[in-house]
């Protein structure tokens, strides 16, 4: 066997099909396989990276039915832990805080197959504790680890987002003073016959306005846009402790918890087409919805190429005619 061919029987092409489901998977795979030589063989390795916040979400859209009879928070919190697989971190009142979740809450709730995500926004709800704990809520950290408490406590977490506006920006021209045509100088002009003549637009001087105000007034409607609607008393310029707001040229450079985020800008690992926006007493909203429990990888095979090599057809598997 010539060098050629040695070197041919190394080669191996391995394919690798990911079927995702309709939630959208984004699943990236590295599959890597070398051909088995007379002495020695390599197994296939194979790497699955998948963003651990978009797998909690996918366990909390889980359908439950349930009814919660005079069951104490703590072990409404535990079975949606359990019946999930969702990491799930409850800030309770505790010796460090006075603000918090208390584990002795009585929760009477049913659910007909709702979602694990809905229901616990229902009992968070009925969890809430008075004026003085504050609005409950759930967001998601970077490890995909669900919290659900006070938004106060969950403001302690915040993350550095850049949100680019330059879209929102664009003057769009309005000419308020267009040419006018005039049909009646063409048709009288087409039957004289020759070249030139009379331009048939008249009064062509344009007056290019926008009628939409100077970017920096624009920017400043858009944050008070922002501020009205996402979360209204949690931001520090309205005397909360959960989100700032600064711009840069055309970007709004926004420092804030995962619930805020979500408020403004929704999930971007979850599909879009899975995400709704609503407003809730004047507020806005993000559901979500779809299920990943058909994502899969299809699976890796070994499949025989061949080149044409020296005016010779060479195999992967060292054959050739």
């Amino acid at each position: 066997m010539n060098w050629t061919s040695k070197c041919m029987g190394r080669l191996m092409l391995v394919v690798g099909a990911a079927i995702a489901s309709s939630a959208g998977a984004q699943v990236s795979g590295v599959a890597t396989s070398t051909t088995a030589t007379n002495s020695a063989s390599n197994t296939q390795a194979v790497r699955i990276v998948v963003d651990p916040r978009r797998e909690t979400l996918a366990r909390m859209l889980k359908a439950v039915q349930v009814e919660f009879r005079e069951q104490r928070l703590e072990d409404v919190m535990k079975f949606l832990a359990e019946v999930t697989g969702a990491d799930i971190e409850v800030m309770w009142i505790d010796d460090q805080n006075t603000t918090g979740l208390d584990k002795e809450t009585i929760i009477n709730l049913k659910s007909n197959g709702a979602s694990a995500l809905k229901l616990m926004e229902r009992v968070l709800e009925k969890a809430q504790g008075g004026s003085t704990q504050g609005e409950n809520t759930w967001q998601l950290s970077d490890t995909g680890t669900l919290q659900v408490g006070p938004k106060v406590r969950l403001n302690t977490y915040k993350r550095l987002e850049i949100y680019d506006i330059a879209d929102l920006l664009v003057d769009v021209p309005r000419y308020s003073n267009v040419p006018q045509f005039d049909l009646s100088s063409v048709l009288s002009n087409s039957g004289q016959g020759g070249g030139g003549g009379q331009s048939p637009f008249q009064n062509n001087t344009q007056n290019q306005t926008t009628g939409f105000g100077d970017r920096t007034q624009k920017t400043s409607d858009l944050i008070t846009l922002i501020q009205e609607l996402v979360e209204t008393e949690q931001w520090v310029d309205n005397g909360g402790t959960g989100g700032t707001i600064r711009t840069f040229q055309t970007a709004l450079i926004i420092n804030a918890p995962d619930y805020m985020h979500r408020a403004l800008n929704g999930y971007s690992f979850w599909p879009s087409g899975q995400q709704q926006v609503s407003q809730v007493k004047g507020r806005r909203y993000v559901s979500f919805s779809g299920s990943l429990e058909n994502s899969h990888i299809d699976g890796f095979a070994e499949r025989k190429v061949s080149a044409v090599v020296g005016g010779k057809i060479i195999s992967s598997d060292g054959g050739g005619r």
